[in-house]
This record gives C-alpha cells, sequence and structure tokens, in this order.
C-alpha cells in the first residue's frame, strides 16, 4: 500500500458561503463543548475539508447524503475520548470541493475513501457510516476489507432500489434545478419528514442552519444533480450490492437501523443482517433516517459497546 505525504492546505481562502458553512458548523460542535478542529487536504484532485480530535486508534466518520461531518458532533464527543475520531466532509457537501461523483459510483467513492485515508497515513480505521457515507464503507469492506477493523453501517444506502422520488425528479431537465437549488423551506420540510420524528430537539435549531448553509456554496447545487444523476434514477438507486458481494464482507458488522426509516425501509437492514457473515442488526424505536440525531446515546451506546468487542 502506497502512503502518501499529508498534503495539508494550510489557509485556504474561503468564499463568504462557505465561511458561513464554517460559522454554523462550529455552532453545532460547540453545542456538545468541542471547539472546531478542521484541516484541509488534497485527495484524487479534490478538496477534502476534514475533522479530527482525539488520540487513539482511529475512527473514521462517514456522514450522509446531506450537511457534513459537522452531523456527528455527539459522536465525536463521546468517541474522541478514547480513539482519534476524523470525520470528512464528502465531495459535493460541507467545505469540500464541489467536484461531482463520476460513475460508476461505487468504484469512484472506494478511491475517495482510499486516497483519504492514504494521503492522513491511516492504514486502517474503525469505520462509521451514515447512509450514504454507509455505502462508500460497506463499498471498502467489499473491495478493500485490510482498510476496516470493524464497520457500522447506520441507515445505509445501497441494499435496495427504494429511494426518495425528490431526487428522482432531479433528473429532469429544469425541473431537476429547482430541486436541487437553496430553499430553506423545502430542506426544513426534508428535516421534518424524512431525517428525525422530534424535529425540535435541543440543537435542532443548530443542525438546521449548518444543513441549510451547506447548499449556499457556489456550484453545490449544480454539483448536487450531477451527483444524482450518478447515483439514481427513476427506476430507483443504480449500485445495489449483490447478495454474493455482502456475503463477502469478512469483518465484524454492526447494522443501526431508524424504525421508521423513510428513505431505506428496515428491510433494507435485514437483508444486510441476514447475508453478512459476521452482522448484527439493532432497529431504533421511533426514529427516522437518522436516529444519531434522534436518538445520540442510544447510538453511542450502540457504537461503544461494539467496540469494546475488539
Amino acid at each position: 500500500m502506497i502512503t502518501h505525504e499529508l498534503q495539508t492546505i494550510e489557509s485556504p481562502k474561503l468564499s463568504a458561503s462557505e465561511q458561513q458553512i464554517k460559522m454554523s458548523m462550529s455552532e453545532l460542535l460547540s453545542r456538545a463543548g468541542l471547539k472546531y478542529q478542521g484541516r484541509f487536504v488534497e485527495v484524487n484532485g479534490r478538496r477534502i475539508h476534514y475533522l479530527d480530535y482525539g488520540e487513539g486508534p482511529p475512527v473514521l466518520l462517514l456522514h450522509g447524503g446531506g450537511a457534513g461531518s459537522a452531523i456527528w458532533f455527539r459522536q465525536i464527543e463521546v468517541l474522541s475520548k478514547t480513539h482519534r475520531v476524523i470525520a470528512p466532509d464528502h465531495p459535493v457537501f460541507g467545505l469540500s470541493s464541489q467536484k461531482p461523483y463520476e460513475a460508476p459510483f461505487t468504484s469512484d467513492v472506494v478511491r475517495y475513501i482510499n486516497g483519504f485515508m492514504d494521503v492522513l497515513g491511516v492504514k486502517s480505521a474503525v469505520v462509521v457510516g451514515l447512509s450514504l457515507g454507509a455505502q462508500m464503507a460497506i463499498a471498502v469492506a467489499i473491495e478493500n476489507p485490510l482498510r476496516i477493523h470493524k464497520l457500522v453501517v447506520i441507515d445505509s444506502a445501497g441494499l435496495g432500489k427504494e429511494f426518495p422520488l425528490l431526487y428522482k425528479l432531479a433528473n429532469i431537465p429544469v425541473l431537476g434545478r429547482m430541486v436541487v437549488r437553496p430553499n430553506r423551506w423545502g430542506q426544513d420540510n426534508y428535516f421534518k419528514t424524512m431525517e428525525v420524528i422530534d424535529s425540535e430537539f435541543e440543537d435542532a435549531a443548530a443542525y438546521r442552519q449548518y444543513a441549510y448553509d451547506v447548499t449556499l456554496t457556489p456550484g453545490h447545487a449544480a454539483a448536487m444533480r450531477s451527483s444524482v444523476s450518478v447515483i439514481t434514477d427513476f427506476g430507483g438507486q443504480k449500485s445495489i450490492f449483490s447478495d454474493d458481494e455482502l456475503r463477502s464482507i469478512s469483518v465484524p458488522l454492526l447494522a443501526i437501523w431508524g424504525e421508521y426509516d423513510p428513505l431505506f425501509p428496515v428491510e433494507h437492514g435485514y437483508r444486510l443482517a441476514s447475508l453478512v457473515p459476521n452482522s448484527s442488526l439493532h432497529v431504533i424505536e421511533n426514529t427516522a433516517h437518522v436516529p444519531l440525531l434522534d436518538r445520540p446515546d442510544e447510538v453511542n451506546e450502540l457504537i461503544e459497546g461494539f467496540f469494546g468487542d475488539r
């Protein structure tokens, strides 16, 4: 394996909208008593921003298809006491490059994750992924299992055709541009109907501001629309893991699912757990697509318990 020298970008010039993202990210992190600790690196021609906290065995937190790395603020708070916690903003999200994903999607994200770990000099890690980030993690576990000690997937994409109609509409000319353009009402409605059950939890306002600010980055709407066309069409998700691919996963795997996930139903979690040899599934009651927002303490307990088996 080739380990690259860390190519940190010391002081990138951020646009006004990116400065706003940094402010709302810092505010969300402060809710967990964390000061902003972000860095930038170049990975395969993309600028990648990431958060880095704590010391010890590395843990890689991979967010889903919205907002960015700070969504893990409650997990970083707990896990950084015993681990080095690294949470990147994926391409097209947060403060990272707005260069869209390329087809085939899973091949592109495997290159991205491998490249990111190489640049940081992380040979292997425990990986926790949410939604799109979980799909990335599963793809790496299949292609490069030595990079992952253990794997936690939360409401993962890539396990069935189901995909929100809203994103399918992004493939339609003209209408697609309307779907992906910044829209605070649409963002808040998605948050309330898809991501959480309790939309008035303590940190909800700070999270909603962060998720909205991410959509204001120059080029974000175009990059999102291009990326969505790689991920889905009117038939649903394009990249679905086969039974044989899931059976080939050799790393210990914990699947966590929201009981009422409207994006990727819990049946996807049962499929995953039934096929991956060394796996288990925990369904969190009365949660939607992002249980780490509805039930952060329960998610943290599950992750820490799983880590304790190392």
